[in-house]
């Protein structure tokens, strides 16, 4: 069975287990097929824009220190970026750690620029993984995990936050 068919089957599953059979004339088969898509897939592509998600449990592991409320205490206070999940958790995106599991290094001041500035963590977290024209195209996270100055990230953070603003 592909994944395709094996989703299509647990959807008809979920949909019984809820009472709704398809034959009530108010439902509109092709528009609930549509939506389910539409919001399994929204999931889906941004992870495949922004890379690996961690868990918090991941984070403590990747970083070799730390408790769950540590972690959360970070993103609180503007130190590590978190995005809200659909199920109600935090994912932290892979791209804000160097190999050796630290944070990249400006990453605190890089968060602090776009505070006030977006609605949603998911801009701030695209931002650092889409070619950036004031870093010779390359990734702000790429960037900076390989080692470069931070300060044209920061101007770069800084002038795109500017903009958002507007």
């Amino acid at each position: 069975m592909t994944a395709l068919a094996e989703a299509a089957k647990t959807f008809e599953q979920t949909l019984g287990e809820l009472g709704i059979t398809g034959d009530e004339r108010e439902v509109d088969p092709s528009a609930l097929g549509r939506r389910a898509a539409l919001l399994a897939a929204s999931d889906l592509v941004w992870h495949k824009h922004l890379g690996p998600l961690y868990s918090s449990k991941q984070v403590r592991d990747v970083m070799g220190r730390g408790t769950r409320q540590s972690v959360s205490e970070l993103a609180k206070r503007g130190r590590l970026l978190a995005l809200p999940e659909a199920d109600g958790r935090l994912a932290f995106p892979a791209f804000q750690f160097t190999r050796t599991g630290e944070r990249l290094p400006g990453l605190e001041r890089i968060l602090k620029v776009f505070a006030g500035a977006v609605e949603t963590p998911y801009t701030i977290a695209s931002w650092f993984v889409t070619p950036e024209s004031r870093l010779a195209g390359k990734r702000p996270a790429a960037w900076l995990r390989a080692g470069r100055p931070t300060e044209p990230v920061l101007e770069a953070a800084t002038r795109y936050a500017e903009r958002l603003r507007r």
